[in-house]
């Protein structure tokens, strides 16, 4: 007999061919309530990329048979542990995204740290006039010989490494465990991390966003770091007290914040933030791109699929997560 899968987004069908074989679809899309409700008792395992918020706490609860929920992205702190069975393994889409969000997380920090956006601005202003040779040269970052610090060491920190190491940069990360990597210096727990904060010239954030690393850094933690360090987020808004970095970058003009990710309202990201982020020149946004970037490649959707498979034919299941670290 063959699983049930509820699928809560549009997944491609060329990915989902594979899946047939093994189980019925059924997309929450094309039901109404009352089949959702009736199909429910039934299903084996969902795929979703965020939430559906007709998976509400009551509906949850009448999926008696479900065993798995795969994420089709690589955080995973949209799903609803708290309302899930303590039976129900979830698996997160870790590496689906590594190389272009890497490569986005890179694209920030020459933005910010070669002042690209703020040069772009300034020479399309009436009037412009160059500043002289050193004064503009200065404010150019220099990579080569600099310290880039990664905090998470997944497929996304290790992207970052590699193309921080081609640009001749050393490279420290805090990480869960040690690191028997050439060329990488890997710290653990709080004295680790004040060490790679004192330390970098460039920090970027590629964590999941859990319940140790949720406003994980706040005053303390951006006053141990250089007053003129980039500092890089492609992970979630949340790891940092927002109105402790507004008001650190409000007072440390030469540090930068470059970002992807946006802190949530009423459950979506806002790109309007509730503080004038937008109005600093040692900030850099964009509206969160570098995930669909994968997302138009198929990798995401390939290597979730893949997972699924595993499971359908009893295989060891690949990012499993701990749930005790977001429930």
């Amino acid at each position: 007999m063959k699983a049930k899968l509820l699928l809560g987004d549009s997944f491609p069908e060329e990915e989902l061919k594979q899946v047939t074989r093994y189980a019925d679809i059924y997309r929450l899309s094309e039901m109404d309530d009352l089949e959702l409700d009736a199909v429910l008792p039934s299903i084996d395992c969902v795929l979703v990329l965020l939430w559906p918020e007709r998976l509400n706490r009551t509906r949850v609860s009448k999926m008696t048979k479900l065993s798995l929920v795969q994420s089709g992205l690589a955080g995973v702190n949209h799903i609803p542990f708290g309302d899930l069975s303590r039976e129900v393994l979830v698996c997160s889409n870790a590496g689906g995204y590594s190389d272009e969000v890497g490569e986005y997380a890179w694209g920030l920090l020459l933005a910010a740290g070669k002042r690209i956006v703020r040069l772009d601005r300034d020479v399309k202003k009436t009037g412009f006039k160059r500043a002289s040779t050193v004064e503009v040269g200065r404010d150019v970052l220099i990579l080569k010989g600099k310290v880039l610090g990664i905090l998470g060491y997944g497929g996304i920190g290790r992207t970052v490494a590699k193309l921080g190491k081609a640009f001749g940069m050393d490279v420290i990360v805090f990480s869960r465990r040690t690191l028997e990597e050439r060329d990488i210096v890997s710290l653990q727990g709080r004295a680790g991390l004040e060490t790679v904060l004192r330390d970098c010239d460039v920090l970027i954030l590629a964590l999941p966003l859990t319940k140790s690393t949720k406003r994980m850094i706040g005053g303390t933690e951006l006053s141990m770091m250089k007053r003129n360090a980039v500092l890089v987020n492609v992970a979630r808004a949340e790891i940092i007290e927002e109105e402790t970095l507004y008001r650190w970058l409000v007072d440390n003009k030469d540090f930068i914040y470059a970002t992807d990710v946006w802190w949530m309202k009423e459950g979506r990201e806002s790109y309007s933030p509730s503080l004038p982020f937008l109005n600093l020149d040692n900030f850099v946004g964009t509206p969160h791109v570098s995930g669909p970037s994968a997302v138009v490649g198929g990798g995401p959707a390939r290597n979730a699929v893949r997972n699924l498979l595993r499971f359908f034919r009893g295989e060891e299941l690949l990012n499993v997560v701990d749930r005790n670290e977001y429930a």
